[in-house]
């Protein structure tokens, strides 16, 4: 157990820019969510191996009967390089653990900036929208072992349009959407499918027999295009595409009327009607694929005949097989309020649907390895541990230090579907204290960056409540920190597919308030008593959550007993990816086995 006074603390040293780039996969699974400054005084190969001792890992149950055939990851985002949300950790840790399962594997995704240690590989020309255009592919290799042939094959797509000072998809500053995305990603998703054959790292391509897994409305023209332009080129007939769901409310919707760029690729300056054809998929069934018509009354202006090209509608009528990041928000997508106007598509398409849980980096979240914490823990020492890090937290941000308090934490994005309006809305009963020792003693720390009413809001709440409350933009560092020394995390979403703080949490002994709905469901157990781990709330409504809040704070003041027992399961709980990736495995295995969905 590392000493308090010793410990390393990522807060107390600053990153000076030399790290340029993961070196291992020991080294990049530790810094994922933040900087690697913190490692840079501790032997790294005792800590990753003291903490792959002490993981919860089962063995792998389901042997792939496709070892042979290459796997293709597609994404707009992956972590260490970019990032926007969950999405580039899951592509990440895909990635990684079929490379490990023995599947020669490749992960593509835009070069938003130039990456260091990387080499360029080879170019190709694209036609899309009326013209050609360039694109280069950047390559970087990264071993599973020191020494041994496994590894991920990482290609970054180059081309101008992926550079902008903004984020990866809006100008953050101007809170809209870059006009050209439409282009963008129709670009990418084309030098995608072109890398396993243009590509060749090592000496050897991967070729027309592949894998491809594509992920959410950025890479959701990828079964489309395999569908409707290169298998009819008789090109990529042995390969099928599975196509994941991160988050189906988000679904590339454009209308008809779209900016397009100019020959010179610079900015989005010419206003046409995009057809088919300028995606180069004329005289083919894409347009039924891809199309969808609003109704009547959800059309925007007069004269708006409501058609608009709906990317991730065209993977789902398209793709071989459709996964989904939990069993749970499978089942929503089925639904007209979680299929977000696709349900009856879905349904559908639901002998080819399934959900599969995430899992998270368990070396990363280890609070028995965590350089971040003043104390690291194990199940023993589990209450010391953690009431270290809850005075250290309440030190960092800035709550008064009392350990007669409980401290109840949230982190995401501060959007309407996160259920940060009803945590602000709470907020003063929280604070308020009418008797019932529980109410006005307690603690609430939010993080995280998004809408500004909700950032103002905490503001607000933050000077109202000194020292009770605390707002702060979301920072890695803190995050480690926040999961060890909070006693509760609230999830009250209003619809969340997966999630990954909930598990985080559990791991740390922190146990979660989440709204029954998707992934939350999946993997925090509510019912029956003598097996919970945290405590769920249906319907999400403000009446209920005040009454749920109040049941888990009063049972941290006046049940310690069943308090603990919740910490303990949640504690040994197995989140690693190892039985997610024998699920994935077997729906590569079915896909590759079936003809093509769209023949």
């Amino acid at each position: 157990m590392a000493d308090r006074d010793t410990d390393v603390q990522a807060a107390d040293i600053e990153d000076d820019g030399s790290y340029q780039g993961p070196g291992s996969k020991k080294l990049d699974q530790l810094s994922r969510q933040g900087s690697l400054s913190v490692f840079r005084d501790i032997d790294m190969e005792d800590l990753v191996k003291d903490a792959q001792e002490q993981q919860l890992l089962s063995e792998p149950k389901y042997t792939s009967n496709n070892l042979d055939v290459p796997v293709v990851i597609v994404t707009s985002e992956i972590s260490p390089w970019s990032k926007s949300g969950g999405l580039a950790l899951v592509t990440a840790s895909l990635a990684l653990e079929l490379a490990g399962r023995g599947h020669r594997t490749m992960a593509v995704s835009p070069m938003y900036d130039n990456f260091a240690n990387c080499s360029y590989l080879s170019s190709k020309t694209i036609w899309l929208f009326g013209w050609e255009h360039e694109v280069k592919y950047f390559h970087m290799w990264q071993p599973l072992e020191v020494e041994g042939t496994k590894g991920v094959d990482y290609i970054f797509v180059d081309h101008p349009c992926y550079h902008r000072p903004g984020g990866l998809y809006y100008n953050a500053q101007e809170g809209v959407e870059y006009a050209d995305n439409l282009f963008r990603f129709a670009l990418f998703t084309l030098a995608a499918l072109e890398a396993p054959c243009c590509c060749a790292p090592g000496g050897a391509a991967y070729g027309e027999k592949v894998m491809f897994i594509a992920n959410d409305w950025q890479s959701a023209l990828l079964p489309v295009y395999l569908t409707h332009r290169m298998r009819p080129m008789h090109r990529f007939h042995q390969s099928r595409c599975i196509f994941i769901v991160h988050n189906f409310g988000y679904q590339g919707i454009y209308p008809c009327n779209k900016l397009v760029p100019n020959p010179e690729g610079t900015l989005p300056i010419i206003i046409k009607n995009v057809d088919i054809d300028d995606f180069g998929l004329n005289d083919t069934g894409a347009y039924e694929h891809m199309i969808y018509q609003y109704p009547p009354w959800e059309r925007s202006y007069h004269g708006d005949d409501g058609n608009v090209w709906n990317l991730t509608k065209g993977a789902v009528m398209t793709c071989d097989r459709l996964l989904t990041v939990s069993e749970g928000y499978a089942e929503e997508m089925k639904t007209s309020e979680g299929g977000f106007r696709l349900d009856e598509l879905v349904k559908q398409k639901e002998f080819f649907l399934s959900g599969i849980l995430n899992g998270i980096d368990v070396v990363t979240w280890n609070p028995r390895t965590d350089p971040y914490l003043a104390m690291q823990y194990d199940f023993d020492s589990m209450p010391a541990g953690k009431a270290a890090c809850k005075r250290q937290l309440q030190e960092k941000v800035g709550l008064h230090v009392d350990d007669n308090k409980v401290l109840v934490s949230f982190v995401g994005r501060l959007t309407t579907q996160k259920g940060v309006d009803i945590i602000l809305e709470a907020t003063e009963w929280m604070m308020e204290d009418t008797g019932n020792n529980v109410t006005g003693n307690i603690q609430v720390l939010m993080m995280g960056n998004g809408d500004e009413i909700y950032v103002q809001g905490m503001q607000d709440m933050s000077r109202r409540y000194p020292g009770r409350f605390v707002g702060i933009s979301f920072d890695p560092a803190v995050e480690h920190v926040m999961y060890a020394g909070s006693d509760f995390l609230l999830m009250p979403s209003r619809y969340e597919p997966c999630g990954l703080p909930q598990m985080c949490a559990q791991r740390y002994g922190t146990i979660p308030i989440v709204t029954l709905c998707g992934g939350l469901k999946d993997s925090v157990v509510v019912e029956p008593p003598e097996e919970s781990t945290g405590f769920g709330i249906l319907p999400l409504e403000f009446g209920k959550f005040k009454e749920v809040v109040y049941r888990a704070c009063d049972t941290y003041f006046h049940y310690p007993d069943i308090f603990e027992a919740m910490q303990s399961r949640g504690f040994v709980t197995d989140f690693s990816w190892c039985v997610r990736i024998d699920q994935y495995e077997k729906n590569i295995d079915w896909t590759l086995n079936d003809p093509p969905y769209v023949r």
